[in-house]
């Protein structure tokens, strides 16, 4: 140990022990039966500091031994360094305008680099200024200084160092650089005390003499409960780990701002290269532009394939594909897979018009983003405009079906205006299709249906799906199909969604239709009485005997009224696998005549008799008079419109 000079002491009794102890054992200050108790004893810790035989471990450090504070001169020394009193608010403030300058990766370089310098300078001053008999000690007052330099709160849990390995984990607490950085930039994904992992890794540098790696594994930064710290060498370390050493290479401020100039140049490029595509577009779209000639300009800007499509559609319904494998791959849905399809919603006053999809195998840059989100807007307005001339159509045939209805123009008036908006030929008989669904969006039905039914007229009146088959046949065979294949396209592509479909009569002229599209759509809300919850479909030739009664009745009712009637019979016949409603059938098609129901049943009379004392009993109705059999024969053709839609299951 080295000796200084002694100094001129004052005449009290302290100072005289003092020198009697100094002087009795100034020769022995390097040997090993120097008494440091008595030394410290007598000698406050700056004046062994100042003899230069301050031999101290890391749990002996305390601030007022640590700093020197000169009102004077206003320097402030800590650990023999100068230092600076800085609010920890100025520091957040600082560390904001980096981070909106240079951005949040340089930002994270530049601290940590700055962190190790603040490490570096650190560990030589407290490496020199004690004499350390451990490594650990040393390493030990980094964290203690740390702590008394009011930059955050240091435990150390693990700290294990051999000849080929050093590990440390420790807990952080009261992280200034955490408070300010959620502060200003709320919780982060990653850990943000990048300064202090840099102070870290600078200390170890100047006090260690093998590389190690520092890194947060938990962190307020990001929500934890508490900073967690872990220092390894580096060949015990993880690649992504290792990753955190490429920050600590040498870089100036200059050379940072220098980098951000030009990537602000590169992004003022990108800008004025996205605002041409974007007016190209614009123009575009205002000279009456089909939407795939606005997708093939897209194409040509991005370079990439590209596709509009809408829920639940088979088909896109714009596209332009750059190759044909592209196109081969999308069709096939290969490229449905997500690190192929960036995908973008198209929206207009908080309603989704469509997804644009571009096809990459590469991650998109900064520009073709820029030039997307230009085109999307673009986009929204194209599909908005042709939203509204649609519904401006679909209002000039809702309306001409009230026209119809209301019987006001003569026929030829009407086909002649009905040849102005419509696509089937209305000198022909047609029919009526109603769909109605409870959960899914017309429009969105509307878009699948004229994707699946190119040939058929399809518009929406009053949020229901109106489709009419032009020059259809009469036979009951041919519409039975058409719907039972209509329907299961549906069930197949709206698998959670409850449809109703109703097929209204054969219109032999134009002034019927408006009578097959009413007959359609009250089938419809029978349907959806009769059969909650699952989808039905049914044509008029099915409602024919109450279809009367549907136009003067409202449906809930006229099951009711089914209930009311043939309920206890029907239950009956279920229960006990009978077949009386069968018999009140024939009896009632056989006006009532016993021989005639007995023999169209292979009855005996008395057992006929039998039977219809029990029907009687069950329906609580007098079959002997026009109003009991008027009745029960009513119920009967709804249970049989009933039975037939279960039997369609």
């Amino acid at each position: 140990m080295q000796t200084q000079t002694l100094p001129e002491f004052h005449s009290n009794k302290l100072n005289y022990q003092k020198n009697k102890f100094i002087l009795n054992k100034s020769k022995h200050f390097q040997s090993s039966d120097f008494d440091l108790e008595k030394c410290t004893s007598l000698f406050r810790c700056k004046d062994c500091m100042f003899m230069g035989v301050y031999i101290v471990k890391a749990n002996r450090l305390v601030f007022e031994n640590a700093i020197d504070i000169n009102p004077r001169s206003g320097i402030i020394k800590f650990n023999g360094n100068r230092m600076i009193l800085k609010s920890a608010e100025a520091l957040g403030f600082f560390r904001r305008d980096i981070i909106q300058t240079l951005n949040m990766e340089r930002a994270k370089g530049f601290l940590l680099r700055y962190g190790w310098a603040c490490g570096y300078s650190a560990g030589d001053s407290i490496e020199k200024m004690y004499n350390w008999k451990e490594l650990k000690e040393l390493i030990k007052a980094g964290a203690a200084i740390h702590t008394l330099e009011g930059v955050v709160s240091v435990e150390i849990d693990v700290l294990e160092i051999s000849d080929d390995k050093f590990e440390m984990e420790g807990k952080w607490f009261h992280s200034y650089e955490a408070e300010e950085h959620v502060r200003h930039f709320g919780f982060s994904e990653e850990s943000v005390c990048w300064t202090l992992i840099g102070y870290v890794a600078g200390f170890l540098a100047k006090t260690y003499s093998r590389e190690v790696v520092v890194f947060e594994e938990k962190c307020r930064g990001k929500c934890d409960d508490y900073c967690k710290f872990v220092v390894r060498t580096k060949e015990h370390a993880t690649a992504e780990q290792l990753d955190l050493l490429r920050y600590f290479q040498e870089t100036s401020l200059a050379d940072e701002l220098d980098a951000t100039y030009n990537e602000l140049k590169s992004l003022n490029n990108s800008i004025l290269h996205s605002d041409t595509i974007h007016k190209q577009m614009t123009h575009a779209m205002l000279e009456g532009y089909t939407l795939n000639q606005l997708l093939h300009l897209l194409s040509d800007a991005l370079q990439c394939s590209v596709t509009i499509e809408r829920r639940y559609l088979m088909k896109p319904i714009g596209y332009y594909f750059m190759q044909k494998d592209d196109e081969h791959l999308y069709l096939e849905g290969k490229l449905r897979k997500k690190e192929f399809r960036h995908e973008y919603e198209i929206m207009t006053m908080k309603k989704q018009l469509g997804t644009l999809v571009i096809l990459s195998h590469n991650d998109l840059t900064r520009e073709q983003e820029m030039i997307i989100e230009r085109a999307v807007t673009v986009f929204s307005i194209y599909l908005y405009t042709q939203m509204q001339i649609a519904q401006s159509q679909w209002q000039k045939k809702s309306d001409f079906l009230d026209e119809v209805m209301s019987r006001q123009s003569s026929t030829e008036a009407l086909i002649k205006k009905a040849r102005s908006i419509f696509y089937f030929d209305p000198s022909k008989n047609n029919r009526v299709i109603v769909i109605t669904s409870e959960y899914e969006e017309p429009e969105i039905l509307h878009s699948f249906l004229m994707t699946e039914y190119l040939n058929i007229e399809c518009f929406i009146k009053n949020q229901e799906i109106l489709l009419i088959l032009e020059d259809c046949e009469k036979d009951i065979g041919y519409m039975s199909d058409f719907v039972s294949i209509l329907t299961k396209r549906l069930k197949e592509r709206f698998k959670q969604s409850i449809f109703q479909i109703g097929v209204g009569k054969n219109a032999d002229r134009l002034e019927e239709i408006g009578s097959s599209h009413n007959e359609a759509r009250l089938i419809c809300q029978f349907l959806q009485y009769a059969a909650p919850g699952k989808t039905q479909s049914a044509i008029y030739e099915n409602f024919q005997h109450i279809m009367l009664f549907l136009k003067t009745t409202n449906p809930k009712e006229l099951l009711h009224f089914y209930e009311e009637v043939l309920g206890p019979l029907i239950k009956y016949d279920e229960q006990n696998n009978a077949t009386l409603a069968h018999t009140l059938e024939v009896f009632l098609n056989n006006s009532g005549n016993v021989n005639k129901t007995a023999k169209a049943l292979s009855l005996s009379i008395p057992g006929f008799r039998y039977r219809m004392e029990k029907i009687e009993s069950l329906l609580q109705e007098d079959l002997r008079t026009g109003d009991g059999r008027f009745r029960c024969q009513l119920a009967l053709k709804i249970y049989y419109v009933l039975k037939a839609l279960e039997n369609k299951k």
